[in-house]
């Protein structure tokens, strides 16, 4: 508020030089302060009284009180004049100056007022209107990154069975990935990455909803597949029509099996240490929110110490180059298989490389690493 009304201050003080100005023939009032300090403090007051929504007292009380100064610093009473001053200068012998500098002085002051209320008056309808518009949408990206920041921080938790890694990068302030690790008491271990559709704050929220519910959820020791049908069945009431979650999930409990369960999302890639390969663990389902009541399965796979698991978004896989070709899964796999033993931040690290390398992005980026170790 300082500078706000320092500067509001400041801007109409001008147009109180240039009605100074425009009486160069006759006496300056208050040294040639009065109307400078009258049109600035009036501009002040009006500020406040609309800030404050107000009536304008303090207006009016600055109307009165800066001629009373002024009539002081002019040496016409000791306790000012008041608004006598201004009529006791018009009545003064006016001073005599050469007309066509009169003319000149006249037409600079006129320019200095025109230009200045209507250049005032601009920029006051930008500060109200796109200044405005602006500081909401700054604080809303402020408010998303913090969001984004709470809701899908970085990924890193070696165990004795597991080292996990992971990290997520949006496009804007507000991405739609989420990426999340649940370790129950039982001993046993959820990874997961989703994607929720759209960007921004709309998807933000939904993004919360659906961690949360996973994470309510795990509270009850509840199978892949019902961890997915309970979010399938509470995200319709808390989103909007067109909105909807992929979803890609292991759970690793303390049999020598791993159980998956995709909602139409991407496969998950299995690197397989023993034979140095890669599988594509896939399942044709829903996502989550898109048509209510639907019903998922989940199927099982065998891990052996020295695998490796990598969830992911589509945000890698379809970003493209300048000849239209998508980056694509044989990419991704080809890149698990040649830095499989590498520390998962590397690994994580050259993929994102490669990524960027091949194309700009588009969408958001998230990688979720899980190796056995045991």
């Amino acid at each position: 508020m300082k500078s706000l009304l320092a500067g509001t201050f400041f801007v109409t003080a001008v147009a109180g030089f240039a009605a100074d100005l425009a009486q160069l023939n006759i006496r300056p009032l208050g040294r040639g302060l009065f109307w400078p300090v009258l049109f600035g403090a009036a501009a002040v007051g009006a500020l406040i009284s609309s800030i404050k929504r107000v009536r304008p007292v303090f207006l009016i009380f600055i109307v009165i009180l800066v001629p009373w100064l002024a009539g002081g610093l002019s040496g016409l009473g000791w306790m000012g004049l008041g608004w006598l001053t201004y009529p006791i200068s018009l009545l003064a012998s006016p001073r005599p100056i050469p007309q066509a500098l009169k003319s000149r002085v006249l037409f600079d002051a006129i320019g200095i007022l025109i230009a200045g209320g209507f250049g005032f008056r601009l920029l006051l309808s930008f500060v109200t209107n796109e200044g405005l518009a602006n500081v909401r949408m700054q604080t809303e990206l402020s408010v998303a990154h913090g969001i984004q920041a709470t809701l899908v921080p970085d990924i890193y938790v070696p165990t004795s069975r597991f080292e996990v890694f992971g990290k997520s990068i949006p496009s804007t302030e507000m991405g739609g990935d989420l990426i999340d690790l649940i370790e129950n008491d039982d001993g046993s271990v959820i990874a997961y990455v989703a994607d929720i559709s759209g960007h921004g704050l709309a998807a933000g929220q939904l993004m919360g909803m659906l961690k949360a519910v996973l994470r309510a959820s795990c509270q009850f020791h509840q199978q892949p597949s019902t961890l997915l049908e309970s979010a399938d069945r509470v995200l319709p009431a808390v989103k909007t029509a067109d909105m909807y979650a992929t979803l890609a999930l292991l759970y690793f409990n303390n049999s020598s099996e791993a159980e998956y369960a995709l909602a139409g999302h991407l496969p998950i890639l299995h690197y397989r240490h023993q034979h140095g390969d890669t599988t594509r663990l896939s399942s044709e389902q829903f996502p989550l929110g898109l048509i209510p009541g639907g019903s998922y399965a989940s199927q099982r796979i065998n891990y052996f110490p020295g695998d490796l698991f990598l969830l992911f978004t589509d945000g890698i896989t379809e970003v493209v180059n300048e000849q239209d070709e998508e980056f694509g899964l044989a990419r991704l796999e080809r890149l698990l298989r040649q830095h499989a033993v590498q520390p998962l931040s590397q690994i994580w690290e050259l993929v994102m490389q490669e990524v960027k390398s091949h194309g700009a992005q588009q969408d958001d980026q998230s990688l979720l690493l899980l190796r056995v170790r045991r």
